[in-house]
């Protein structure tokens, strides 16, 4: 159950003016026995959340009537009365007349006018009743250590399912074209075939790949209706978020073939990229931020004179999202890491990034004025003595030091503390030359992306951390010393597994 006062309250801001645009005229009439007087709110479902949609004033017989000039879009609504509680209906039909009282909205709920109403109570009632039951035979195989009777409860719950199953498609065989059908339809499960080898054993891959290609089966991805249902937006995150693997290249192709089914209908179009943006750009998944660029890219930023196809954004945010993209590309998950080459503390030895003798590199990037690194870097000079060196990672530690007292105090950290490992920075003397110019430095002993590290690297805080590979790509990010060394184990393995499969 939704938190119905939390998600009008984010309605009404979120949605503002979304349904100014003309909608059907409907005639929504509801009589609510203990509502005197009294203001009678309709809620609109977009996704799984509510939002205002209109407001009545019942007389003192609890009759209102919600008739809007504007009208009103098709989907799932909630009549809500103070409380606050509620119940449900469906918006589809010109006239819908029902009534029920306060006592139990949903059991003394009745229909007047309206077919598609009637189908969908009978169907919610229906669940309910299931639900019950299934609810008392696990409590009953919880309570039990009979086997037997284990296995009886079990063959009863596997009946219940088949019953609501079978329930459900004779409710949309009896009415095929109502929106009631629609909904129910959208919640029948795709069958699960298990796909077998010839030995006859189940084949896991084949059964997850067969039932994922139906996933969306009994759902039309064209209807635009189906925005204003919680069940498509759960149908929708379950599959993002569980049934698609939560890899980064795996989640573009499969979001790029849900787009796609969804492109000829712009609000679902709109939905399915905004959520998916969301969704990566907002993850705390490590590699995550390549699905956000792979969708800011594909979807929100020009390519040349294109226009971009996000439509309902305003130039700015867009600007602000492309840019935001533009900077994480370089250094998502394995992107090549672009190369830094900079002085050690004697400003005179230039060390190359990409020539360091080690398998792997930890690229740490701080400020010796930095309260957190000063933290930090003691603590984790200390983990790579005791668990990053001996299994082959090394440190390329990147300080600014812009000027007299950042490069006194970048030198005097690292000798109190005595971090022996790669130590570069940007220095205050070649910082102040290259200024003036930066030929004097590019290309004979650097790039003009090492001077400009924190761009090409959008160090917009320190301390910030990369894992790199062999080849230098990217391979971690803000990980601890601990995944780390976990992280090295398994690419090692992956790689003499890879290293093991014979050739074709």
């Amino acid at each position: 159950m939704l938190n119905l006062r939390n998600s009008l309250i984010l309605g009404a801001m979120a949605l503002s003016g979304m349904l100014q645009a003309q909608d059907p005229k409907r005639h929504l009439e509801f009589t609510i026995t203990g509502v005197v007087n009294d203001t009678v709110f309709l809620a609109n479902y977009y996704g799984n959340k509510l939002y205002y949609s209109d407001t009545a004033v019942a007389d003192a017989k609890g009759h209102c009537v919600f008739e809007r000039a504007k009208g009103y879009k098709a989907g799932v609504y909630a009549v809500v009365v103070p409380g606050p509680k509620y119940f449900e209906i469906l918006v589809n039909e010109a006239e819908v007349v029902m009534e029920t009282d306060t006592a139990d909205l949903l059991g003394h709920l009745k229909v007047k006018r309206s077919p598609e109403n009637q189908i969908f109570l009978d169907y919610v009632r229906f669940l309910n009743t299931k639900k019950k039951d299934g609810e008392a035979v696990k409590a009953r195989m919880d309570a039990t250590r009979d086997p037997i009777a284990k296995a009886r409860d079990k063959e009863q719950l596997v009946a219940l399912d088949k019953e609501i199953k079978d329930y459900m498609n004779a409710a949309v065989q009896k009415a095929p074209t109502t929106y009631a059908a629609s909904l129910i339809r959208m919640s029948i499960e795709p069958d699960q075939v298990e796909i077998k080898t010839a030995e006859g054993k189940v084949d896991s891959s084949a059964t997850y790949y067969h039932y994922r290609q139906h996933y969306w089966d009994n759902t039309d991805l064209t209807d635009e209706r189906i925005l204003r249902a919680p069940v498509f937006q759960n149908k929708f995150d379950e599959y993002i978020g569980k049934v698609v693997p939560q890899i980064p290249d795996t989640i573009n192709k499969l979001a790029d073939d849900l787009i796609s089914r969804m492109s000829s209908t712009p609000e679902l179009f709109k939905f399915a990229v905004h959520n998916i943006t969301y969704k990566y750009e907002t993850s705390e998944i490590m590699g995550m931020d390549a699905v956000f660029v792979h969708m800011a890219q594909s979807y929100y930023c020009p390519k040349g004179n294109e226009p971009s196809k996000a439509t309902w954004m305003s130039k700015d945010k867009l600007d602000k999202l492309c840019e935001r993209a533009r900077k994480q590309a370089p250094i998502v998950i394995g992107a090549k890491a672009k190369n830094i080459i900079l002085t050690d503390t004697t400003e005179q030895r230039w060390i190359d990034m990409y020539k360091m003798p080690s398998e792997y590199v930890l690229v740490v990037f701080w400020d010796p004025h930095c309260g957190h690194c000063k933290k930090t870097l003691p603590d984790l000079y200390k983990q790579y003595q005791e668990k990053l060196k001996p299994i082959g990672v090394e440190v390329y530690s990147v300080a600014k030091a812009t000027d007299s007292t950042l490069f006194a105090d970048w030198k005097a950290f690292i000798r109190d503390n005595k971090l022996y490992w790669t130590n570069v920075g940007l220095t205050w003397h070649v910082y102040a030359d290259a200024k003036k110019n930066s030929g004097k430095y590019i290309p004979q002993y650097t790039t003009i992306e090492s001077l400009n590290y924190a761009e090409a690297w959008d160090v917009f805080s320190t301390p910030r951390f990369f894992l790199l590979d062999a080849d230098r790509k990217i391979v971690g990010k803000q990980i601890e010393p601990d995944q780390i060394v976990k992280l090295v184990e398994q690419l090692r393995k992956n790689k003499a597994r890879k290293e093991t499969v014979p050739k074709p």
